[in-house]
């Protein structure tokens, strides 16, 4: 092999050209430990060859041995781009993607593979799973239905099933499931974890004490689900009004695995402002404060409570501190001084950390601000601030769908607010919150078919949102239709709306029955 490699090298020195003597050399290069030498002929070659699918291949093999794995993922993206169906290249780019977070791009590099073998479950299984963890519960319902299907006794893929239903707020479908689950592997811990969680959709507060309760005593569950167990312990307390139960459930969760538990630390939060306790809040915040100085929520927390309890200057210093760790802090604490009612604080703190060094053109600094003037009732300066970020960025979906409902809300500039909201919905057609907004615009306009439409769309999407409820029997009362928009305001009075909002849905609801008697005269 060292002779070999003498004069292969040799060769390749001569003809620098030829692919097939380069790619010999790198392999014997790695096969003799010389995967630096290797890499800097590999880099040659892709310089020289960069539409070869083998060379692309083996530099990012090379790359990730020398410990460079995040530059191979270009060569890797670009090996699969010359042939969708080049295996290897997929299971090392499905490698990165999972350990990026990037859930949907490993979902659907997988397409060409299951075209090619339909009949293969295991790709299948792993795309559904993939699509779950990508936030994407619709397409990974279809695929997990399809799977089971196939084979009813696949308990995984049931199991996935079921969760991909409790993302969607099927829980009763998803229930079903688990019970049938639970018969058969009663001690399961991760059924128990999810069968509880579907519980607590439904408001089964009992069960799901149960469930958790059985989930604890198993010897065998692993830290993170008896965390989860606690934590939603604490939350059934909380719901069920054992304020003083839900903050010494939550309060030894507080930390898991050296991380805030933001769950957990919110109930114990929440139990104490229902009770006005903001002074104990600020003291249950502070070691943590001091702990984790940088995290955007507690800080933000942080100073919402030190405002409440008012102690303002101190909330101010806090502030000013906090917004310094970067922009998700400064977006974090604006946030908290609106949740107080004090815009005006939340639109200084942007405004200065838009003036720090290089956060000028800060995208979600600029979103923040024209949400905090809309939200402070200056709309005229919301308007330009959304406006300016769409001359940059006019394909921004989130700055469409704001202000297309703004002037949706405000019944101008229709025309307009439709194509923006109609472009958002091309980006992004599953989310819901963008349906809505179109569906209220067409609404505005007075087309009440595509306005129910897309608001029935928005209903499947968004099933817990009180406001696509309430928007949807708006067009039902509109069309006269008192019996579907009455039950429509009733389900979104149970979908925890805003204090204005209910008031709103109370007073329709009060004048549909109103009309009822008067007709019943």
């Amino acid at each position: 092999m060292a002779d070999a490699l003498v004069h292969l090298q040799a060769a390749f020195k001569l003809n620098p050209d030829d692919l097939s003597t380069g790619i010999a050399v790198s392999q014997l290069l790695v096969s003799n430990g010389k995967a630096a030498e290797a890499e800097r002929v590999l880099a040659q070659l892709v310089e020289r060859a960069p539409d070869q699918r083998a060379i692309n291949y083996n530099y990012a093999q090379v790359l990730t041995r020398l410990g460079r794995g995040d530059e191979s993922k270009q060569y890797l993206e670009r090996a699969v781009q010359l042939d969708p169906t080049f295996g290897p290249a997929i299971l090392g780019l499905i490698d990165i993607y999972q350990k990026e977070n990037e859930w949907r791009k490993a979902a659907e590099i997988l397409n060409p593979l299951i075209e090619e073998d339909p009949i293969n479950i295991e790709l299948k299984r792993q795309q559904a799973f993939f699509y779950l963890r990508a936030d994407l519960p619709e397409e990974a319902r279809k695929r997990f239905k399809d799977i089971v299907a196939a084979d009813p006794r696949d308990a995984r893929s049931q199991f996935y099933l079921a969760e991909s239903l409790n993302d969607l707020q099927q829980f009763a479908e998803a229930a079903v499931i688990y019970k049938k689950l639970l018969n058969d592997t009663p001690d399961d811990p991760d059924i128990l974890a999810s069968y509880a969680l579907n519980q607590i959709g439904q408001k089964n507060w009992d069960e799901a004490q149960r469930v958790l309760n059985s989930l604890l005593a198993l010897p065998e569950a692993a830290d993170n689900l008896t965390t989860l167990a606690r934590t939603q312990l604490a939350l059934i307390d909380l719901n069920k009004g054992n304020y003083e139960a839900a903050i010494a459930t939550a309060k030894p969760v507080f930390i898991f695995r050296d991380k805030p538990n933001v769950q957990a630390i919110n109930i114990a939060l929440d139990a104490l402002k229902k009770q006005k306790k903001y002074a104990e809040g600020v003291a249950l915040l502070q070691p943590l404060v001091d702990k984790f100085g940088n995290d955007p929520f507690l800080n933000a927390r942080y100073v919402e409570l030190l405002a409440r309890s008012g102690a303002s200057a101190k909330a101010q210093q806090a502030s000013t501190v906090g917004a310094k760790f970067g922009s998700r802090n400064a977006i974090a604490i604006a946030e908290a001084w609106i949740a107080t009612g004090d815009s005006a604080k939340a639109i200084e703190i942007i405004k200065s950390a838009l003036q720090e060094k290089d956060k000028a053109d800060d995208l979600d600094l600029q979103f923040e601000l024209g949400s905090a003037y809309e939200r402070s009732g200056d709309r005229p300066a919301a308007e330009k601030a959304f406006l300016s970020i769409l001359e940059k960025h006019p394909e921004h979906g989130a700055t469409l769908n704001y202000l297309g409902y703004m002037w949706a809300e405000g019944g101008v500039n229709l025309d307009r607010a439709q194509e923006m909201l109609t472009r958002a919905v091309t980006q992004d057609p599953r989310n819901g919150a963008y349906i809505d907004s179109l569906g209220w615009v067409y609404f505005r306009k007075g087309d009440l078919e595509n306005a129910e439409k897309l608001l029935n769309d928005a209903t499947h999407l968004l099933p817990r949102d009180a406001t696509v409820h309430e928007h949807l029997g708006d067009v039902y009362a509109k069309r006269g239709d008192d019996a579907r928009a009455l039950k429509l305001y009733r389900v979104a009075l149970t979908l925890e709306p805003e204090p204005k909002d209910e008031e709103k849905l109370r007073l329709k609801i009060a004048e549909i029955e109103r009309k009822a008697q008067t007709s019943a005269r």
